[in-house]
């Protein structure tokens, strides 16, 4: 009996232990005593924690650097909203008292329905997308993407340092081609604003460091390292060369953030990532520091970029074409056509040429080569360094302003006295074309139409705005006829958005007119 009474004792303090973490020590008999019954935490001398794990110096200073310019940058990195007004047009709900069978019975004895035909009513819609900028002026200019601000009716800036403090943000400028813009806020006192670094101090395996609002999560940090120097990148239709690719984590709302140097110096705005199932997958985009100071610089000054252009469309060179044209080296770049009238039509270059130098800089590719001409200042004579059936040849080229759209006179002619026809253009957001017969047949076109047709709308344009949809066909602009593309653009560059637009359009058979000012 009392051998059973002690297993059960036992057994009962062994479920208490469980319970409570009371440790044992069984002595070489296997019996206990009270004091063994304690927890450790109890016991005399007993520690609560296991003592802290010894770090190095090194490694708390590279901490201690993390932190210092998170503190340092986060108070200049802003969350920004931007609001787009969208007008939309629905059909009233209708409401009816009498008898269900009344309208059946007029319309079965002809008399005349008594319901008014609805009308539809306009109603406004707001939408929002979030995105980040950093502060780089006390004066309070903030550098962000153009993607972020694109057809923003209305933008938010908001510092979440040292407190919440919202202000309204107006666009002094915005740049499509680099995805740069600038916002200006007036605040009534100096603004906290981050440095611009060098970014042609930047190695491969630097540590970089993100901030923004990814997901609409303010004031978010990430860290990583410069990956690689991209020379070439097409996205979304938008080719650019020299961006800085990092693994720092990048998500959607990270755009127009900065990209930090561990000095806490922004080295780059950030702008896309690579991410195949829509999310962060290791590779994202930002631009140089360096070539954002001079588009910046622009923007605040002319509210647009100004860039040198000479017109010629281009190749890389490759092993069999430098055999081909006489080259030393696969460097340099192929003139694949010269546009009629441009720079370097006035120049002599000719399709056949091989660029190898501008302005006296190596050309070894088309992305060095558009670089240095797109910020050479217009109307600034250059030597162009060729070599023409394989023998080297040096001219002369004054530069222009780059249009538009640079390829809109198309490329050059067969017979250069042959004028140039242009196909297709793109005006604020929206893709023209000639109107050929199988166009006009698949919208349904009258068949004595004479304009161009709109074969694609860009949301958040000027032209969405204005109301174009694809498959329109633009008969006049403010009251001059549009009858192919050369027509559409002459007419196209006098209008002012803040002067008003009349469009003349047909919509699936049918004439309309579409007006649009801002502000209205």
């Amino acid at each position: 009996m009392k051998s059973r009474a002690s297993n059960r004792l036992l057994f009962l303090l062994f479920v208490f232990s469980l319970a409570t973490g009371v440790v044992w020590v069984l002595d070489q008999k296997g019996q206990t005593g009270l004091s063994d019954v304690l927890p450790r935490s109890w016991r005399p001398g007993a520690k609560e924690s296991p003592p802290p794990v010894e770090v190095q110096g090194p490694v708390l200073d590279l901490q201690d650097s993390f932190a210092r310019v998170a503190a340092q940058i986060k108070p200049a990195v802003v969350s920004i909203t931007a609001t787009h007004v969208e007008t939309i047009q629905a059909m009233p709900e209708q409401f009816y008292f009498g008898d269900p069978f009344e309208e059946f019975f007029r319309e079965f004895h002809g008399m005349p329905r008594q319901r008014p035909t609805p009308q539809p009513r306009q109603y406004q819609r707001r939408q929002q997308g979030m995105g980040s900028g950093v502060a780089v002026d006390p004066r309070g200019y903030i550098l962000t993407n153009e993607h972020v601000v694109r057809g923003a009716d209305e933008l938010t800036v908001t510092f979440q340092t040292p407190s919440l403090k919202k202000y309204s943000g107006k666009v002094v400028g915005a740049d499509p081609r680099s995805d740069l813009a600038v916002i200006k806020i007036d605040a009534s006192t100096a603004v906290p604003f981050a440095v611009l670094g060098d970014s042609d101090k930047v190695r491969i395996g630097d540590w970089a460091i993100a901030i923004g609002s990814p997901f609409g999560l303010e004031q978010t940090v990430t860290v990583g390292v410069i990956s690689a120097m991209r020379q070439s990148l097409n996205i979304e239709g938008v080719a650019y060369s020299g961006l800085l690719q990092t693994d720092a984590a990048i998500n959607r709302g990270n755009s127009g953030g900065p990209l930090v140097n561990i000095r806490g110096e922004v080295v780059g705005i950030n702008t896309a990532i690579y991410a195949p199932t829509g999310v962060f997958a290791g590779i994202g985009f930002a631009i140089p520091s360096n070539r954002v100071k001079d588009i910046m610089d622009q923007l605040i000054e002319k509210g647009h970029v100004v860039r040198g252009w000479m017109g010629v469309e281009v190749l890389p060179v490759n092993e069999v074409m430098a055999q081909q044209f006489g080259l030393s080296t696969s460097e340099g770049v192929l003139i694949n056509g010269v546009q009629p009238g441009s720079p370097a039509q006035k120049a002599g270059l000719v399709r056949g040429d091989v660029i190898v130098s501008f302005n006296g800089q190596p050309t070894p590719n088309p992305d060095v080569l558009r670089d240095i001409v797109a910020r050479t200042e217009p109307k600034k004579t250059v030597k162009v360094g060729l070599v023409r059936d394989g023998k080297p040849v040096t001219l002369s080229l004054t530069t222009a302003e780059m249009p538009k759209d640079p390829t809109a006179s198309g490329k050059e002619s067969a017979n250069p006295s042959e004028p140039s026809k242009a196909r297709a253009a793109e005006w604020e957001g929206a893709r023209v074309e000639s109107l050929s017969p199988e166009v006009s047949e698949k919208w349904g076109v009258p068949d004595a139409t004479a304009g161009v047709a709109v074969t694609g709308v860009a949301p958040g344009g000027l032209a969405e705005r204005v109301g174009l949809e694809t498959g329109d066909v633009i008969v006049s602009v403010n009251r001059q006829k549009t009858p192919s593309v050369e027509a559409f653009q002459k007419a196209s560059q006098k209008v002012s958005a803040s002067k008003g637009i009349l469009l003349d359009i047909v919509r699936r058979g049918r004439s309309m007119y579409l007006s649009y000012r801002d502000g209205e």
